[in-house]
């Protein structure tokens, strides 16, 4: 089956060239677009990059919700977090932190992204696990083999200052490598201020400080590719305003180990193991005064350890390609909270294991007279258990009823979970295809809306401000999603636009409580009612569109529309939350030999649509305008620059939390503000 892509050329931390051509930067890719590759669009990018994450603003029906700076949750068509199958290197990085202040796309900074792959519309199975709503792939810098028995050796430096938060960047990647053996070895160190907005005032704590290291060796002899590769991650003092702590440390890293070879007559088997062991200390006195002044210090230690297998074989069959994998993956979660200025703990989540393994199958191919198919069947096994839990025995006595009952529990659930997709593409005439497609897709609950059994805000991310309950009983989720999309590329203009429909059983929000004991302690805590995990019935719709035209040799103009409506299908109606309104960018780009410019307008609608369930806020709408350029004054040395909202336009972004932290320019309660005007320059060496 012919795959086409979009691929939008970036340089990691810089502003972006307009001719594509040959590089040794990174690529976002969007797979199921009708861009011919390095021909149209761009996504430029500065150092204000602080996650990968950052990048999917540039994609079709893609967004960010952010808690931190970097703290970027991946966001498709409504659905985010856990809905959406993120993979790293290839595989499933477990989040250490029960509030997703450690998001997979956070794990590699910007300038160490080889690739950013995103599925547009229905994701198919061979993709990963519980891809219900959405797969995204993230590939770092890794050696390559080359053909001759000479090594070779290249690599990357780059820098980079922005002034809104007083931010610097800094990243080395080298590789060294022949036909038969590869080495590389990465690093990068990231530090910054608080933000700016409107004017001098400040969101306090948005600080951030991070370093990561990467070391790999590769070894290929005849058919036979083998590989090992150790990623380390050590994120210091972060803040989160939209959380009730802010990140004081995230350590640790991932072994990955991979062995690939080629059976002849296009048959391949692949095979990739990994190890994950993370440590990660938050509190809400360090970086904020809020434990201080509330009298209730409070200091949370978590741990994931985790596993993953994936086996997979690939051989021709009919017109097509058959793969047949065998996948599976193991995480341990442990969370202990303490107040470091007197006795109190609670034991949150102890020894909660979440164990998955899947068996799918696959075919793509070509079914004659210009229609293309892909078609996949998944079958995945959950198994979760979590262990007895603990709180100071001087405990009030509704949390102390709140423990013995989920102690007496029988915590021990599997789910069995058939995903199911099919996707046509048909050739009507040149340049223009149509394409269908029809899934089925599942996703069971995380183990924070199974086993949260204490009122918290432990909630993956949702920073809504509310305490929550888990349920044990919970059914997985089931989405039937049904995919339209056109595709005309000819001459100088392609537009790909596409709507869809997902009807989704047994989705997983907050509906208020009804057990007593929960609400006392809730309202104790916070003044209002907890929230329990339950599940309803919703449905997302919506289109989007990416498009552009080469005016001349040196002119181009590109650009994306976004919409997504999410709405319960029962109970009234009510909005689902965190939903990013209707959104555009459009950007105008000149280039010529060494040096480009680009001009880019991003629009965002009025969000009225908000889930009444937790107080969802409404936003107004907003238009920013940014300037970005960048020269080659020698070759391999690169110098971007550029003003990112240029206007110093005061905005809030709907998808963003709401503030939590005392002592910050923005009121408790409000929208976190979005930065304000950042002048950037970064400089970039490649060889």
């Amino acid at each position: 089956m012919k795959q086409r892509t979009l691929t939008l050329l970036f340089i990691s931390m810089l502003a972006t060239t307009a001719q594509a051509g040959e590089n040794n930067y990174g690529t976002i890719v969007v797979e199921g677009s009708s861009m011919r590759p390095g021909e149209f669009g761009i996504a430029p990018n500065s150092s204000a990059l602080k996650d990968t994450a950052s990048l999917l603003k540039r994609i079709p029906g893609a967004n960010v919700n952010r808690n931190g700076p970097l703290t970027g949750i991946a966001s498709y068509r409504g659905q985010y977090g856990a809905k959406i199958n993120t993979e790293v290197d290839g595989m499933s990085w477990k989040e250490v932190g029960p509030n997703s202040m450690d998001p997979p796309l956070s794990h590699i900074p910007a300038a160490l992204t080889e690739t950013l792959t995103v599925y547009r519309g229905i994701a198919p199975v061979s993709s990963g696990m519980e891809t219900i709503g959405g797969s995204m792939v993230v590939e770092s810098r890794e050696s390559k083999f080359t053909d001759s028995d000479d090594f070779e050796f290249h690599g990357l430096a780059s820098l980079g200052y922005s002034d809104v938060d007083d931010g610097l960047t800094s990243a080395l990647y080298g590789s060294y490598a022949n036909k038969k053996h590869r080495f590389h070895a990465s690093g990068s160190l990231e530090q910054g201020n608080d933000f700016e907005f409107d004017g001098g005032k400040s969101v306090d704590p948005s600080q951030y400080g991070r370093d990561t290291y990467t070391v790999g060796y590769g070894y290929r002899t005849g058919d036979h590719e083998f590989g090992f590769n150790y990623s380390n991650n050590d994120t210091g003092h972060t803040g989160t305003p939209s959380l009730p702590m802010d990140i004081i440390y995230v350590r640790g890293g991932i072994l990955s180990a991979d062995y690939n070879v080629k059976l002849g007559e296009g048959r391949s088997f692949e095979a990739a193991y990994y190890y994950q062991d993370m440590r990660h200390w938050m509190d809400n006195f360090t970086l904020r005064p809020n434990g201080i002044m509330m009298g209730m210090e409070r200091e949370i230690q978590t741990e994931v350890d985790g596993g993953g297998l994936s086996l997979v074989y690939h051989t021709p069959l009919a017109a097509g390609n058959l793969s047949l994998g065998l996948e599976g993956d193991q995480s341990t979660h442990d969370t202990f909270v303490s107040d470091p200025t007197s006795a109190f703990f609670v034991d949150n989540f102890n020894g909660v294991e979440r164990d998955r393994y899947s068996v799918f199958t696959e075919w793509e191919g070509s079914i004659g007279n210009g229609l293309d198919l892909e078609a996949g069947i998944r079958y995945t096994r959950i198994n979760m258990d979590a262990g007895d839990v603990d709180i100071i025995a001087m405990a009030p006595p509704p949390a102390l009823a709140l423990r013995t009952a989920f102690n007496a529990e029988d915590r021990s659930v599997s789910d069995d979970n058939w995903d199911v997709s099919i996707v046509a593409t048909q050739e009507l005439s040149k340049g223009l295809s149509v394409e269908v497609g029809l899934a089925r897709k599942t996703r069971s609950p995380t183990y924070q809306e199974r086993y949260l059994w204490l009122p918290l805000e432990a909630t993956s991310g949702l920073a809504d401000g509310r305490l929550y309950i888990g349920d044990i009983d919970l059914d997985p989720e089931v989405a039937y999603q049904l995919e339209l999309g056109l595709e005309y590329a000819v001459g100088n203009l392609y537009i790909a636009p596409r709507a869809f429909y997902h009807r989704v059983d047994d989705y997983i929000q907050g509906e208020a409580s009804i057990n007593g004991a929960a609400n006392m302690v809730s309202n104790a805590s916070s003044g209002r009612d907890a929230l329990q995990f339950t599940n309803v019935d919703a449905g997302l719709y919506g289109v989007d569109v990416e498009w552009g035209y080469e005016l001349d040799m040196n002119w181009r103009l590109d650009g994306t529309v976004s919409y997504v409506r999410g709405r319960r299908r029962d109970g009234g109606g009510d909005n689902l939350y965190r939903i990013a309104p209707l959104n555009t960018r459009a950007q105008l780009t000149y280039a010529i030999d060494n040096w480009s410019v680009a001009t880019e307008v991003e629009a965002y609608s009025a969000q009225n649509d908000v889930a009444a369930y937790n107080g969802e806020l409404k936003t107004a709408g907003y238009g920013l305008l940014h300037v970005r350029g960048e020269i080659e004054p020698v070759q391999g040395l690169s110098v971007g620059f550029g003003v990112e909202n240029i206007l110093d336009r005061n905005h809030e972004n709907h998808t963003a939390g709401i503030n939590r932290a005392l002592g910050s320019d923005v009121d408790v309660g409000d929208k976190v503000k979005s930065p304000g005007r950042n002048i950037y320059i970064t400089a970039t060496y490649d060889w």
